[in-house]
């Protein structure tokens, strides 16, 4: 297994758990694995008072989790706003959004009729294109707090989890990328993810792609993907603009804001991870459940939780 291995769980802020939970476990079809307080060792290492806290699988399955973080006192603050009338660009550094698939035999179509019924019309029309053999179908929705999510069907062949009846786990989730070489040298050299796509979008697509991501018409895109070798799920998807502002959403991401809060790995070697050009420690290390974890910020505003394997 590389040194960080797979993204193992995403944690995602709410402001309202039950209110979320209609939507992914619910209408997703995510399963609830846990429900309750976080610890003291936790809560200390985020930062926070108290924090109720839901972890969520695709029927066990134990990468590509989703853990439901409700802060109190509840937060307001949320880490990218940038649907339509939205204060932030779509291409401005920092997190995206989180990618699942729809079940087998099922459609972008499907999943647009069951979003809208549970209260979340798409933000756009259903997008295909074809990136590095990859044919996809996308569509980009809007979560309970502001929070893009993608849906995406299509033949992904082993980057995808196929045989259940729910929706997928987290199977990638998209960061907008500052600079390429930091990317690589984050999730590709310390990381020990394997680089399976680097792709510019081809003209032919690049405008209906732009409407998908949010970009005015003719922005360059290079799409680079992330994932540990024989894993489907828990894959990055660094987005990177040309022609397009490039202001950073310093500081968003962080236990006790709105939407994606933090990117969980199990992995050896911490204190030399820890170490790795692009890291910068934020918090910790702290003994947690455990184990050692501690957080640290990439070179494009993620922020990741490491905790030592065992």
């Amino acid at each position: 297994m590389s040194a960080a291995g797979p993204l193992l769980a995403l944690t995602l802020g709410v402001s309202d758990v039950e209110r979320s939970l209609r939507l992914y476990r619910d209408t997703l079809g995510l399963r609830v694995e846990s429900d309750g307080p976080a610890s003291p060792e936790r809560l200390r290492l985020w930062g926070l008072p108290a924090a109720r806290v839901v972890e969520l699988s695709c029927e066990g399955y134990p990468v590509g989790r989703l853990w439901l973080l409700q802060a109190a006192p509840p937060a307001t603050a949320a880490v990218r706003l940038d649907g339509p009338g939205g204060p932030d660009s779509s291409a401005d550094i920092g997190p995206k959004a989180v990618d699942f698939y729809p079940p087998d035999g099922r459609t972008v179509a499907d999943a647009v009729a069951e979003l809208q019924a549970a209260g979340y019309p798409p933000r756009s029309r259903p997008v295909p294109h074809s990136e590095g053999g990859i044919e996809s179908n996308e569509l980009l929705f809007t979560g309970p707090d502001g929070e893009p999510f993608l849906v995406m069907e299509g033949s992904h062949g082993d980057m995808r989890r196929g045989g259940h009846s729910a929706y997928s786990e987290v199977a990638t989730v998209s960061v907008i990328g500052g600079d390429v070489d930091e990317s690589i040298a984050l999730y590709g050299s310390a990381f020990g993810l394997r680089l399976d796509l680097d792709a510019v979008v081809p003209d032919a697509d690049r405008d209906a792609v732009c409407e998908l991501v949010g970009v005015p018409p003719g922005t360059g895109i290079r799409f680079l993907v992330f994932r540990e070798p024989g894993e489907p799920s828990g894959k990055y998807l660094l987005v990177h603009f040309s022609g397009a502002p490039a202001r950073r959403l310093a500081g968003r991401m962080r236990p006790g804001a709105l939407g994606l809060a933090l990117f969980t790995h199990e992995v050896s070697g911490l204190d030399a991870l820890a170490a790795a050009p692009g890291l910068r420690v934020e918090s910790g290390p702290l003994v947690v459940d455990g184990r050692r974890t501690l957080l640290a910020r990439g070179p494009s505003e993620e922020l990741f939780e490491l905790v030592e394997r065992r």
